[in-house]
């Protein structure tokens, strides 16, 4: 495959290459030069996004209730980056409109009331937060309270059970009778992304798959020379200097090993690449796959049973996004790729069929799952909802004849969900990448010819 750009790539990235040497892990942690406004990110989530959930999924009041060294890993997104004493967050809907506030010691007061995300924030000393909550929750008097526990979602299993007791002495039986998980207003509250959270997404996908695209090519891989770790410190290095962080990065070849980081494994004629890498553009991630396979000898593609699992994995990772759309659950998604590869006559993989990506690459939405009660519980169940943003990744498990040991064929697109279906960011993999034959070059004459950059 050419450079898009038509001449060789740096000179400098092939030194990378070369050396094998390692790249700065304050990369893994580093965004590119986007600027994302967190502070109007975070007032339009809780201010836009939070009373559309709570109207959808019928929750009338959300308690947040936190204290120090036990911290809801919700309170940054709702403005507070850490809290001292008992405090709590209070969201609810009447017919007056949506409501914020917020009960906090003294001495946490000040950072709560300059987020600005709160129309009251009520101060406590001596006498505990018990007397304004309770106050304040009998006067709602709210027929539905979602505070955050859950079975199975992270983000929303926050309130610890000595909290929730407290709660119980405050407000009495006749409130926390009325309360329920929280999980599902907040896989959609943070679920669903902004328009800049997609933009910048959609710039961490699109420098992903220029960088692998660019180091599947016989102008970095080397066969009989380029080990895993080789072309995983030249993709580093080329985020680098385009500017991009890099959430992770996994290249194997030969036997499968998951998500295992780079070895010194040397790439040869005959053997499948899988990358399965993220590049991060202003804080968010992307998670893309790519399958390539090596050509030996006089061979000018691959083998029949190689192109066989990869158009059965490329027919897999389309019907699931076919199925990623508003209204389907994540289990949907799931069962189109899953039945598609089963009738293939392909065995069942043992994982589900993708998830969502943001600020992490494992980030809060449905799973695209299967029903696995004890893998991934309820959420393989939550409904898919417009502006989510997915990585979608079917893959075939199989023990070839030809080789005698596992692999696995690696495709994976991210995908925002519209009005109507889930669109393909970027450009997405439609053919098996081949990377050319050739003998072992002398490592002194890689990286020859001028820099088109």
């Amino acid at each position: 495959m050419a450079h898009p750009s038509g001449g060789r790539l740096p000179a400098i990235l092939f030194a990378a290459i070369l050396t094998g040497s390692a790249v700065s892990h304050a990369a893994e942690s580093s965004s590119s030069t986007r600027l994302v406004d967190r502070d109007a990110i975070r007032r339009d989530r809780v201010g836009i996004i939070l009373p559309q959930a709570m109207a959808a999924h019928g929750i009338d009041m959300w308690l947040v209730f936190a204290r120090e060294n036990a911290e809801d890993p919700i309170l940054p997104t709702l403005g507070v980056d850490h809290i001292v004493a008992r405090g709590a967050l209070v969201f609810w809907r009447d017919q007056g409109g949506f409501h914020r506030t917020a009960i906090a010691a003294s001495y946490d007061v000040d950072g709560i009331q300059k987020s600005g995300l709160y129309d009251d924030v009520i101060s406590y000393r001596q006498e505990g937060i018990k007397p304004h909550l309770a106050e304040l929750i009998r006067g709602i008097d709210p027929k539905v309270i979602a505070v955050n526990r859950s079975r199975d979602v992270t983000m929303a299993d926050g309130l610890t059970a000595g909290m929730e007791g407290y709660l119980e002495e405050a407000l009495g039986r006749r409130y926390t009778k009325r309360f329920v998980p929280s999980e599902r207003l907040v896989v959609s509250l943070l679920g669903r992304k902004l328009p800049s959270e997609i933009e910048a997404i959609t710039d961490a996908v699109e420098a992903t798959q220029r960088i692998i695209a660019e180091a599947l090519t016989g102008e970095v891989i080397n066969p009989g020379v380029t080990s895993e770790k080789m072309l995983d410190n030249w993709m580093r290095r080329r985020a680098e200097e385009l500017g991009y962080g890099v959430a992770f990065g996994s290249v194997v070849t030969g036997p499968t090993r998951g998500h295992s980081t780079p070895t010194d494994r040397v790439i040869g004629g005959g053997d499948l690449i899988r990358i399965d890498w993220g590049a991060t553009s202003g804080g968010y991630a992307a998670d893309i796959q790519r399958t390539a396979y090596v050509l030996r000898g006089a061979e000018k593609s691959a083998p029949e049973w190689v192109e066989k699992l990869w158009q059965d994995t490329l027919a897999a990772n389309r019907a699931a996004i076919d199925a990623c759309r508003p209204g389907n659950s994540g289990n949907d998604v799931d069962v189109a790729a899953r039945a598609l590869l089963a009738a293939a006559g392909h065995p069942d993989y043992p994982h589900g069929t993708g998830h969502a990506i943001g600020q992490k690459v494992h980030d809060v939405g449905p799973m695209l799952g299967p029903d696995w009660p004890e893998r991934y519980g309820a959420p393989v169940f939550f409904t898919i909802e417009e502006g989510q943003v997915f990585a979608i990744e079917p893959i075939i498990y199989t023990v070839p004849p030809q080789l005698g040991y596992e692999i696995h064929l690696g495709l994976e697109e991210d995908v925002i969900v519209e009005k109507d279906a889930a669109r393909v960011i970027g450009t997405p993999q439609t053919e098996l990448i081949l990377v050319p034959a050739g003998p072992p070059r002398d490592r002194a004459s890689m990286g020859a010819g001028t820099s088109p950059h």
